[in-house]
Formats: structure tokens, C-alpha cells, sequence
């Protein structure tokens, strides 16, 4: 009787069947593009390209003691991909837009958001500054 009903029926016909599966077929392409194509932008960024990056602001002599001079250095943590705290540090170089800093960074240390560009030197990352302004820290959930 339920095979009768479905021959009989002319919604359930071949030609609306046919028609039905190709239409859900390309809805689940387009689908699948916009996806891929979405993926695609996140990973898309130019290495070149000046970013913010937010980070404590400490001198490299007097905090870390690892050199002969001050030198500005941004320290950043973040949580890593286990969920732990990682903390990265960037090396900022001495030039106008630091230099402000550097008289007051050895007494005491700043939350700032950097803006410039990075550069490989050898196996340390240094940031290029070229702005740097006093930030409010992030509040931890």
C-alpha cells in the first residue's frame, strides 16, 4: 500500500525527484565554496603589514639582565594551544618612538599597544615601533 501511494502521488514523481536532488546537490557546492572561500581569508595576511600587539613595556638591562644598555623590550602572554600561559617577548628597536620610553622604563614598567612591523634578525624577532601609546590591561575573566 506504501509503494501504491508513492507511484500514485504526483509530488513524488521521478521528474520532481530528479529535479529536488540536484537542487539540494548544488545548495550543498555553494555551501561548501563559501566555506573554503572564508577559510581562505584567515589565512591571508601579509607579512609586511603593520599590526597592534598589546604587552607590558620593560627595559632589558634592568628586568631581564641581559644587557649592557636599555633597550625597550615587549613582553606579551597569551594562552597557548594546551591552554596554558605562554609569554613571548619582542625586542623593540631603539629609534624616536621608543626612546620617550626608555628614561622611565628602568624605574617602572607600562602596559602599551605597539604598532609597527616585525623583522627577522638571526633567530630573534624585532619589532619596528612606530607608535607606541600607554593601554588599559586587558581584565582576565
Amino acid at each position: 500500500m506504501g509503494l501504491l501511494f508513492l507511484k500514485e502521488n504526483p509530488i513524488f514523481n521521478a521528474s520532481h525527484m530528479k529535479k529536488t536532488f540536484t537542487l539540494i546537490t548544488m545548495a550543498a557546492f555553494a555551501l561548501s565554496i563559501a566555506l573554503v572561500d572564508a577559510a581562505d581569508d584567515k589565512k591571508k595576511r601579509d607579512p609586511n603589514a603593520e599590526r597592534t600587539v598589546k604587552g607590558t613595556l620593560k627595559c632589558t638591562k634592568c628586568s631581564l639582565k641581559k644587557a649592557e644598555e636599555c633597550q625597550a623590550f615587549l613582553e606579551i602572554k597569551r594562552k597557548g594551544k594546551d591552554g596554558k600561559e605562554v609569554t613571548r617577548v619582542f625586542i623593540i628597536k631603539n629609534d624616536e618612538v621608543s626612546k620617550p620610553f626608555l628614561k622611565e622604563l628602568c624605574k617602572s614598567e607600562f602596559f602599551v599597544a605597539v604598532t609597527g612591523n616585525f623583522k627577522d634578525y638571526r633567530k630573534n624577532k624585532i619589532l619596528v615601533a612606530s607608535k607606541i601609546e600607554k593601554a588599559k590591561p586587558r581584565k582576565k575573566k
